[in-house]
């Protein structure tokens, strides 16, 4: 259980909280869930103040922290997205250093980060001293329980298969699934949420289109995958981008299909945190798919990343040869 979490459930609060990690929302939902329950809504913005600037003013921070809460116990300092966790100056490094060492007990301090430097002398003295928490991007088995949990607000269920192909489809980022959620409900008339619902209402990333493209091919679709081929062309996405995709597709696909040769498809989904049916799909791929012609993809991605860097390509030209090899 977070730290940050079990504050708030038995209400005895730390002086200073680190939330950090590439999950906007958890950060968001965990720092609003904290200064609900310390702050009195009624003299809230006496007591609150918060700085989303990369060099927030110590002197300003001094003298916040130094006057007493108006009406209320304790006064909430937010500090968003800083940097002072990752990189500190000479200067900021003395001041916060002095400051936490010596914090009044009406005052809360909360640091929200995407990223930290654990090296840092900052994030080194709030572990020791105070509370930290890392909000990562979900798991997928996580992720697909918030999904119908979100959903079940709208009255509408989704099947977990269906639930990882929204996943698949847009991002991982809880904010945006919850905006691909809501649009979802508001579109759709029936109870059951399919993937046909989330193909023509949810904004794919364009991994995900690659993905889509990459799949009809292997399959044998070879006029979808074209079609889906020049939709990217038309949606101007990065060429480099597709070519990453298709890597990291193929390289997933040689590793399970190395793997199978031992283990089964449950102990691979295991052992690469993937959910059972994906790991089950991509082995029938696979089944039809040399090694010799696997690593000749993985190959020319790297060929085709080079000459796309260097310039010796035109980048969609060098595409061209890469989307070709795959379809033979």
């Amino acid at each position: 259980m977070p730290g940050i979490k079990n504050d708030i459930k038995t209400q005895e609060f730390k002086n200073v909280y680190l939330i950090w990690g590439e999950e906007d929302f958890l950060r968001d939902y965990y720092k609003k869930a904290l200064v609900d329950k310390v702050l009195d809504p009624s003299f809230a913005d006496f007591n609150y103040k918060e700085y989303t600037s990369k060099s927030p003013d110590n002197d300003e921070i001094s003298d916040y922290v130094s006057s007493y809460p108006c009406m209320s116990e304790k006064k909430v300092l937010y500090i968003k997205d800083s940097d002072l966790l990752k990189k500190t100056n000479e200067t900021d490094k003395k001041f916060w250093l002095s400051l936490l060492d010596d914090m009044p007990d009406f005052v809360i301090i909360i640091f929200s980060e995407k990223n930290v430097d654990k090296r840092n002398a900052l994030y080194k003295n709030i572990a020791k001293n105070h509370s930290v928490d890392e909000f990562a991007f979900q798991k997928p088995h996580d992720l697909i329980n918030w999904i119908g949990r979100y959903l079940s607000k709208y009255n509408k269920e989704i099947a977990p298969a269906t639930a990882q192909y929204l996943i698949d489809c847009c991002s991982p980022s809880m904010y945006l699934l919850k905006n691909e959620i809501e649009k979802l409900a508001s579109f759709t008339d029936s109870r059951q949420i399919t993937s046909k619902d989330i193909d023509i209402c949810c904004c794919k990333v364009a991994e995900s289109r690659v993905f889509d493209m990459l799949d009809n091919a292997l399959d044998g679709k070879t006029s979808d995958a074209c079609k889906k081929y020049e939709e990217l062309k038309l949606l101007r996405e990065e060429p480099i981008a597709i070519n990453g995709a298709v890597f990291s597709k193929f390289s997933q696909l040689r590793k399970i299909k190395l793997m199978s040769k031992t283990m089964s498809a449950r102990e691979i989904a295991t052992k690469t945190n993937q959910k059972e049916f994906i790991v089950s799909l991509n082995l029938k791929k696979v089944r039809s798919i040399s090694d010799e012609k696997l690593d000749a993809v993985i190959n020319l991605c790297a060929e085709t990343d080079h000459k796309i860097k260097s310039g010796k390509s035109e980048p969609w030209a060098a595409l061209d040869v890469l989307m070709a090899t795959i379809i033979s």
